[in-house]
């Protein structure tokens, strides 16, 4: 017996339950269920949040992209067809929209598009003292 706080998320927001209990009462070990707002649910006996907890959807300007990573094998619905995704295939989600990766899918980085002119370029500096 213990107490046990209520998870509130907003429409901003989203969290991944690991273990989620099933319609049968049992929990189902090695399960990641993606829960986004708006809600509020207890967490049942056996469950926990993956770390780190609950985090912000992703919302991506005009000039910005997110690098994703494929965890498991899963069909994604990407520009409008069916791509079936493998274990570490990589690929870019370019705004301007709004995004909540689904359980599958790791966040590699946020990209920004970085605009250059005819003459200009980006150079790497390298210390040769490492």
């Amino acid at each position: 017996m213990g107490e046990v706080l209520m998870t509130v998320l907003t429409c901003e927001q989203w969290c991944i339950v690991l273990d989620p209990v099933g319609s049968d009462g049992k929990n189902q070990y090695g399960i990641r269920q993606l829960r986004k707002g708006e809600c509020s649910f207890f967490l049942q006996p056996g469950e926990k949040l993956e770390a780190p907890g609950i985090q912000p959807i992703y919302v991506l300007g005009q000039e910005e992209a997110l690098l994703l990573r494929a965890q498991e094998k899963f069909v994604d619905e990407f520009e409008g067809k069916q791509v079936e995704r493998t274990p570490g295939d990589r690929w870019m989600i370019h705004g301007p929209c709004d995004y909540v990766p689904v359980v599958e899918v790791a966040v590699v980085e946020k990209r920004r598009a970085i605009p250059l002119d005819e003459n200009e370029g980006i150079c790497k500096l390298v210390s040769l003292c490492e």
